[in-house]
This record gives structure tokens, sequence and C-alpha cells, in this order.
């Protein structure tokens, strides 16, 4: 992975707190939905993005991803919302968790495929993500 995400997660994270995800411009939604992602993949695997509420974000991450060429990165995602939810991947929080917990174990077993896929880093999504933001 390269240093770190353009204009420092924090200053993004400060506007996200105090204007909100909509007031955003498409480069900090992009940083921001992008950062989540890796923060909770990494963390405790794509069940626990969607089970928590960066997952309320989850298809700006997808555009984001693909706007960035992060094609990879992306597939791995489409095919953890598949998994998770038939591809009917809900904005709601609350949904999404009773969604997740329909025949968990196995899905819980089937995302962890998907997540040893994403901890290989195969593409640089930081890197990605500075490219298109400074471009």
């Amino acid at each position: 992975m390269s240093a770190e995400y353009p204009d420092s997660f924090d200053a993004v994270s400060e506007k996200y707190e105090a204007q909100g995800f909509e007031a955003l411009g498409e480069n900090d939604q992009i940083v921001y939905s992008i950062w989540w992602l890796e923060a909770e993949v990494n963390n405790g695997g794509f069940y626990q993005y969607f089970w928590n509420s960066s997952g309320d974000h989850a298809e700006v991450a997808l555009r984001s991803l693909k706007k960035i060429g992060a094609t990879k990165t992306a597939s791995l995602l489409e095919q953890a919302i598949e998994v998770a939810f038939e591809a009917q991947l809900s904005g709601s929080h609350f949904k999404r968790q009773e969604e997740l917990e329909v025949n968990e174990d196995t899905k819980m077993k089937e995302l962890e495929v998907l997540d040893l896929e994403f901890y290989e880093y195969t593409e640089d999504i930081i890197q990605k993500v500075n490219d298109y933001v400074h471009k």
C-alpha cells in the first residue's frame, strides 16, 4: 500500500461529521467510502463492513472503486453483495443486519473466502484513490 489518502482522511472525516455524507464532494465521497470499506474489511471482513454503519455507503464505494479503476476490489465487493444480499443491497442499516442474519453461517463462510482475496491486495487502492483525486 502507498502512503496515505489524499487530503488526509481526517479532514474528510471532519467534513462528514460537520455536514453529513451528502454534503461531501465527489472526491471526498470517494476517499470516505473507500477508506471505510478498507478499514472495516481489514478489521473484520465484509460481514463486519455490511453490519456496521459504514456499509450504508457500500453502493458509493462500489461506484467509486470502478471510477478509480480498482476493478479487482470492485469485483470482490460485488461478489460480497451477491453473497450477503443476493445483489439486493439495502441502504437501511437495520435491514442489512436482518438480511445478514439469514443463513448467517453460510454467508460468513462464503464472505471469508472473499475476505482472504481482499487481503492479498492485488491492487494498490490508496494509490488509485490518490491518482484519481489528484488528476
